[in-house]
């Protein structure tokens, strides 16, 4: 796609069945999104929109056959399937994926002298530890010690991968090999403490590979943060929220597709067949992330000419690429950012902002927090100790989420109080966000709940370059959403008076 395609309009007459104009019309929310993962998806033009609301929300994410495959290094994978929304906890995947109850089932085994002997053979096979210093036929008090458990794996021990009768799968081995063996500290080989203290170490680094995969982090958030919507408001006959199953590469496919806007799928779901029913959109949403790139910027284009055309905006996110930088924590200092209009993406950038209908498009930066990490001081886990974080977290580790659900949340709690009427009386904070504190040597850390600490410079920088900012208050649970705007640096163009 062009980003300088001249022909992007869309047409639509305003009205009902009865082609009148419509006064009060129901204030309808859309969300689109990839909310089945790798699940089966019937053909985009036969999908249909869902409404959601607390009551039927895990029915849902069932009806949706939610699930993903996994890639790892070395041509590993995991399937997970997903019916609700706690199938995303530490405690649901621990019960569900086949690979923790192999563990389960070894620990179990290690626990019991009449099973030790065999259970220890298939535990040093899986780490690669050498039994030639240890007759692992009977527990012994006095076993020789190893002092560095991880030498002795990387050292490439004498253990078979599957010992004769072994209960662990290749499947399992491979995990191990590729996500766990690399982590694992020092144990004595001889010593049955150490060889549970293994498996537990296991169980908990491939927990962690689980839920820090980007595709897991991804399904995750977007949930979680459905949820956060969903949970804090109060849907009624004049409130609604809808979601429809689409990934940004169908929608991008989509918008492609054909010459006049007018003929494609978003255009007669998002806007023709709304209008037609008497229900037009108040907003439109979509748990994308997009970057300053040709086909990005040309997508958003198109998307906000259909959504000029129905008068419902079009929000999403916006990378922090735009600015020119890959993240913001990393570079937090607003002097930072900027991007100069003689380059590629600043010539994109632009060209966006200036088109004619850049007023119904508006892109929302950072992200912001929608759980704890899991561990002992903030979410534990009841089926086994764990912690989500060894150590300092890492901040791409956390489970963040599309900044345009606390648009969305705002924008419906803007209604719930003042109807149509809204224009000048925009509901802008949120409280009672995930807060997490933790240690850094002898100083407690607070997690700001949208990425970074912004300053009021930055805050002034990004809606200046036409965006709009979460602002994280420190040190507390609240973020304010700096301005209801769009790209043009102007009012967002919506159908509130």
């Amino acid at each position: 796609m062009d980003p300088n395609e001249s022909h992007l309009n869309a047409e639509v007459v305003m009205g009902g069945e009865s082609g009148n104009v419509i006064d009060e019309p129901p204030f309808h929310i859309l969300f689109l999104g990839n909310w089945s993962g790798d699940g089966s998806k019937t053909a985009v033009a036969e999908r249909r929109r869902i409404e959601i609301d607390r009551d039927n929300f895990d029915e849902t994410i069932a009806k949706l056959d939610v699930r993903l495959n996994l890639e790892f290094e070395g041509g590993r994978s995991l399937d997970l399937e997903f019916s609700e929304l706690e199938d995303f906890h530490p405690d649901q995947l621990f019960r569900r994926v086949s690979a923790f109850g192999e563990l389960r089932d070894l620990r179990r085994r290690l626990n019991s002298e009449s099973t030790f002997g065999s259970a220890s053979r298939e535990a040093k096979a899986m780490f690669e530890i050498s039994e030639s210093r240890y007759d692992a036929g009977e527990v012994r008090e006095s076993a020789p010690l190893a002092d560095n458990l991880l030498d002795a794996i990387l050292s490439g021990g004498a253990g078979e991968k599957n010992p004769a009768g072994s209960h662990v799968s290749a499947d399992l081995n491979k995990l191990v090999e590729g996500l766990v063996r690399p982590h694992l500290v020092s144990i004595d080989e001889g010593d049955q403490a150490q060889l549970l203290a293994a498996v537990d170490q296991a169980t908990s680094e491939l927990m962690r590979e689980i839920l820090h995969n980007k595709r897991f982090q991804e399904l995750e958030a977007a949930w979680r943060g459905l949820y956060f919507l969903v949970r804090r408001t109060e849907t009624s006959s004049d409130l609604k929220i809808f979601i429809f199953d689409l990934s940004k590469d169908e929608l991008l496919e989509d918008l492609r597709s054909a010459e006049s806007l007018n003929e494609t799928m978003s255009f007669r779901n998002l806007v023709a067949k709304p209008i037609q029913d008497g229900e037009p959109y108040a907003a439109l949403f979509a748990n994308y992330a997009f970057a300053p790139e040709v086909d990005d910027i040309a997508a958003l284009m198109r998307i906000s000419a259909i959504a000029a055309a129905g008068t419902s905006p079009f929000i999403s996110h916006m990378r922090p690429d735009v600015l020119g930088v890959r993240s913001l924590s990393e570079n937090p200092d607003a002097k930072l950012w900027g991007i100069s209009p003689d380059t590629a993406v600043g010539k994109s950038w632009q060209t966006l902002q200036l088109q004619a209908d850049a007023e119904s498009l508006g892109m929302v930066i950072p992200r912001f927090l929608v759980r704890l990490p899991y561990g002992s001081d903030t979410d534990p886990a009841e089926c086994f100790d764990f912690e989500e974080f060894d150590g300092v977290p890492t901040h791409d580790d956390y489970c963040w989420a599309n900044g345009s659900f606390v648009a969305a949340h705002l924008l419906a709690e803007t209604f719930s109080r003042s109807g149509w009427d809204m224009s000048r009386t925009f509901v802008q904070d949120v409280e009672r966000l995930p807060v997490h504190v933790y240690q850094d040597g002898t100083e407690s850390i607070y997690k700001p709940c949208a990425e970074i600490l912004m300053t009021q410079e930055g805050a002034e920088r990004l809606m200046k370059f036409g965006l709009m900012p979460l602002i994280s208050y420190k040190n507390t649970d609240r973020i304010k959403l700096g301005r209801f705007q769009s790209v043009a640096d102007t009012a967002l163009k919506g159908r509130w008076r």
